[in-house]
């Protein structure tokens, strides 16, 4: 690894570590409604964007890194069909993970559009949009960060796959990367919706495993590691040649 990757890396880390701490310490200045302290609704807005505005570019930082990383470390053949695949992933992805529901049939007293413009860093602001039996759409920045890096890791897996199947090396590890290997995993909420036949399991997913934000994340954040890890095996596996570490 280069001095300059390193550098990236660690400022990623500090950025959202620093983000961490400032809401940590300045949480009361995040939510206007407070009787007891002088917060304006500008001040919340602005605490809110800056907060977000770290931690968005400390993954993005990260992100990019991993993505060179591993550029440089795998010989990686030209993924056929890209873009339409990730895109159809992308949107498979944004119905099943709660950020676009269709012909939602519950009406309630709310606008058509609500834009939530402080709160918690990551869940807010927000962007929610419904109408009756037509479509429901909820989006926050967390979301949208999740959405998108699951869409290139799903994405590119499933292109792999599809070029795998039609080579000689065809096997069924193909078959099942070309589905996608469960598009869903990348999202929590899939999780919640699989077990929800077991009014146990659903109300233990609920109360205990989606009951807070912490734990929404770690789902999120293990679900993609896990779609991450997929998508390492299939470069290794498939038509892909793993370079030898350089010395900088």
């Amino acid at each position: 690894m280069k001095n300059k990757d390193i550098i990236i890396f660690f400022t990623g880390v500090l950025l959202i570590i620093n983000a961490y701490e400032f809401y940590a310490r300045y949480g009361i200045y995040f939510y206007p409604t407070s009787t007891d302290y002088n917060v304006t609704l500008y001040h919340a807005e602005i605490y809110t964007l800056i907060v977000d505005i770290l931690l968005i570019t400390g993954s993005v930082m990260i992100g990019f890194l991993i993505y060179g990383t591993i550029k440089n470390k795998f010989n990686i053949p030209k993924l056929r069909h890209f873009y339409p695949i990730t895109f159809v992933y992308a949107i498979i992805l944004a119905i099943v993970g709660g950020l676009i529901h269709i012909m939602p049939s519950r009406a309630y007293s709310y606008p058509h559009v609500v834009i939530f413009s402080f709160g918690q860093p990551m869940f807010t602001p927000n962007l929610m949009v419904y109408y009756a039996n037509v479509i429901g759409i909820y989006i926050y920045p967390f979301q949208v960060l999740s959405l998108i890096t699951a869409s290139i890791i799903g994405g590119s897996i499933v292109s792999i796959s599809f070029m795998n199947l039609q080579s000689k090396n065809r096997s069924a590890a193909s078959l099942i990367g070309a589905v996608g290997v469960c598009p869903a995993c990348a999202t929590g909420t899939f999780f919640g919706l699989v077990i929800g036949a077991s009014p146990f399991l659903s109300s233990f997913y609920l109360n205990y495993l989606y009951g807070s934000t912490f734990n929404e994340i770690f789902l999120s954040l293990t679900s993609l590691a896990v779609l991450f890890l997929v998508f390492i095996y299939f470069i290794r596996k498939y038509r892909t040649k793993f370079i030898a570490h350089k010395s900088y």
